[in-house]
């Protein structure tokens, strides 16, 4: 059998240098398992994406005489684990055959889409997902050509994403969401959209709109709770408009995964979805601003293979 090629993309500076201790011990795990890696530590925005083109460019044309990998590690944030999923994604679109399996080693802040997945910050169970997992179909979601993972969201919660983005305290994942949601409560104003996909027509002023490929995001908020990310589909939260005490009450109820069914609250599902608005509406998803309205996005069916327990069971 031939020897297995890790490369461990990790960002040094994820959860306060959590990156760089996680790629070593995860290193050294699997060192010990029999199986050899390398680290590459990135450095700048978007050097995630182009380490992982590099990698998988054809022998002869990549840079530095690097090697190919088998398993592409990401180790960061959602926004490190996005890059490395997008470049794959596009590889398998091109109908590239020879594409490494994904590995997710989480170290940011909210790390949802490996929540989803079963894989937590634990370097051993990590490790070990690594060295014994099965490559597994998954889907993403993709917005005027941008991959994303989690959720692509447009209204309060894409505020807050950029509120939180820019925010410097000491807080991290739902906390530091729900201070940010606090806060822009009171400044927030209803954006009227035109959404339309397989299940017909929203025309209204909402609250938020969010698109999903997984259910929660923010840290574990299950925004879209029945959201899978292998059924071929994305699933759509729209909360209508409604008075600023009502979304504070609203806040504990969506917590807990029990607002579906609520009134002004709508839950369907499409491969695709075409949003419109007045005027352009910035759209965030995995902890980055992804575009503006006019926006199509759309489920994109096993567009990658990651790494995952033999276990793992979506939702």
């Amino acid at each position: 059998m031939a020897e297995r090629r890790v490369l461990i993309v990790a960002n040094p500076t994820s959860g306060k240098g959590r990156g760089a201790r996680t790629a070593e011990d995860v290193q050294a795990l699997l060192q010990g398992r029999g199986i050899g890696s390398r680290i590459v530590y990135t450095k700048q925005a978007g050097d995630a994406e182009r380490i992982a083109r590099e990698v998988c460019q054809p022998p002869g044309t990549r840079r530095n005489n690097s090697e190919h990998a088998d398993t592409i590690v990401a180790c960061g944030g959602d926004g490190t684990i996005q890059q490395v999923a997008a470049v794959l994604a596009e590889l398998r679109a091109a109908g590239d055959e020879n594409i490494p399996s994904m590995g997710l080693a989480p170290a940011g802040r909210c790390n949802d889409f490996a929540r989803v997945l079963g894989i937590t910050r634990d370097p051993e169970a990590i490790a070990m997902i690594l060295a014994e997992g099965v490559r597994t179909p998954i889907d993403l979601g993709r917005l005027n050509g941008h991959y994303f993972c989690t959720i692509a969201t447009l209204g309060i919660d894409a505020e807050v994403s950029d509120f939180v983005d820019k925010m410097r305290m000491p807080l991290r994942g739902t906390p530091a969401y729900l201070y940010g949601a606090i806060r822009m409560l009171f400044r927030y104003r209803a954006k009227t959209v035109r959404i339309e996909g397989d299940f017909g027509e929203i025309n209204r002023a909402v609250f938020l709109a969010s698109t999903a490929n997984t259910s929660s995001y923010g840290g574990a908020i299950p925004i879209v709770p029945e959201a899978v990310p292998n059924d071929g589909l994305l699933d759509l939260c729209v909360i209508d408009r409604v008075s600023r005490i009502r979304a504070m009450l609203l806040i504990p109820v969506v917590l807990r995964g029990k607002h579906p069914g609520r009134r002004g609250v709508t839950i369907v599902r499409s491969k695709q979805f075409r949003i419109v608005s007045d005027r352009p509406l910035e759209l965030w998803a995995d902890g980055e601003r992804i575009g503006e309205t006019p926006v199509t996005i759309e489920a994109v069916p096993e567009a990658i293979d990651v790494l995952l327990a033999k276990d793992w069971v979506a939702g």
